[in-house]
């Protein structure tokens, strides 16, 4: 079942009965870093992408809200952990726009850093300049800082990661309708299949 799938349900010992229950599009399975990212690209991956970050010191993830940047930079700095390297990860959004006072800039680390674009100008200008290397997600490019890749929402992608949650998705017109009507950001398509999914268990 999806639950034990996603977050290991029975081997945390909850019985089928109550794996049942769960509500498939909690956001504790698909917040960033719970689903791997799907690329459109053709031999495009993570592999690929942490070659490119050797190559610059200063990267950007860029697009809309919802198309998967926050996924993408996760699994990245899971990469760079999991080899050994010294990582950092920063999250900025309208009620958090403030570098933490204890910010370093060691010589072997590197920061991730996602909702770069919610930090004041002057101290984005500062971290570019003084980061060792530096990645991070942006809405709108970034002048003079190389692109890592842009996160595109596409249909297709947003049906393979429904199927991927849940092994009983609503007909796939229903699916056409969330989409659209989420404007393509994926994360407020989940929003409206959590309800849809609590509505059956809530009446």
């Amino acid at each position: 079942m999806f639950v034990g799938v996603c977050c290991g349900g029975y081997a945390n010992g909850e019985s089928p009965a109550l794996v049942q229950m769960v509500n498939p599009f909690s956001t504790k399975f698909w917040a960033s870093g719970t689903i791997p990212f799907h690329f459109l690209e053709q031999g495009e991956s993570i592999h690929t992408l942490l070659e490119k970050t050797e190559r610059n010191h200063v990267w950007q993830i860029v697009g809309p809200h919802g198309s998967g940047k926050s996924t993408l930079l996760s699994e990245l700095g899971k990469r760079y952990e999991s080899s050994g390297k010294n990582v950092r990860y920063l999250s900025f959004n309208d009620q958090h726009r403030r570098l933490p006072r204890d910010i370093t800039f060691q010589a072997d680390q590197t920061l991730f850093i996602d909702g770069f674009e919610q930090l004041q100008p002057i101290h984005r200008v500062w971290l570019q300049f003084w980061a060792k290397r530096l990645i991070v997600t942006v809405h709108r490019p970034i002048w003079f800082v190389s692109i890592l890749y842009r996160t595109n929402p596409q249909f297709s992608i947003f049906v393979q990661i429904v199927r991927q949650i849940t092994p009983t998705p609503p007909e796939e017109s229903v699916l056409r309708t969330i989409y659209e009507r989420s404007s393509g950001n994926f994360r407020n398509a989940f929003f409206e299949l959590y309800d849809m999914f609590a509505e059956p268990s809530e009446s």
